[in-house]
């Protein structure tokens, strides 16, 4: 190819040139696409992707804010959510939680225990019922005595 650029300089010295400079760096328009263009257009697009859901995410958060939401907590997924997060020496949801009394002051009725409770068991029904899977699910002996509550008073 060098030599080709060679005779081709003897006729026409800028097409000699770039047969030239092609046979000594046959891959720069390659090695350009490959680490050059391409890896800057993938960094532009996954740059352009994290500002849209950036957006995204301040958009929701301003429309929430602007809504009329009321923002609650059940007592019992917090005391559910405590049990999971602590061993029994720390705290032991039947003998600290008091929740036939608790309740939620801005909603109506008791319905939300209900359903509440109901939920619980469905989603904890396998693992209840499996204790290889006790410690998968990071319950320890006092929740699965909470649970056993949970269960026979829902049924």
């Amino acid at each position: 190819m060098l030599l080709v650029g060679g005779l081709a300089a003897i006729f026409n010295p800028l097409i000699g040139a770039g047969i030239a400079a092609k046979a000594l760096l046959p891959g720069i328009g390659t090695l350009l696409n490959k680490y050059g263009l391409r890896a800057t257009g993938e960094k532009l697009n996954e740059y352009q992707l994290k500002q849209k859901i950036k957006e995204a995410q301040d958009n929701l958060d301003q429309e929430f804010s602007d809504a009329n939401t009321l923002k609650i907590i059940n007592p019992i997924l917090a005391q559910l959510a405590r049990a999971i997060r602590t061993d029994e020496g720390e705290y032991d949801p039947l003998l600290e939680a008091d929740l036939i009394n608790s309740q939620i002051k801005d909603l109506k009725g008791e319905r939300w225990r209900e359903l509440t409770q109901t939920a619980i068991c469905h989603v904890y029904q396998e693992v209840y019922e499996k204790p290889s899977l006790h410690k998968q699910a990071g319950l320890g002996p006092e929740d699965i005595r909470w649970l056993k509550v949970l269960f026979d008073t829902n049924l």
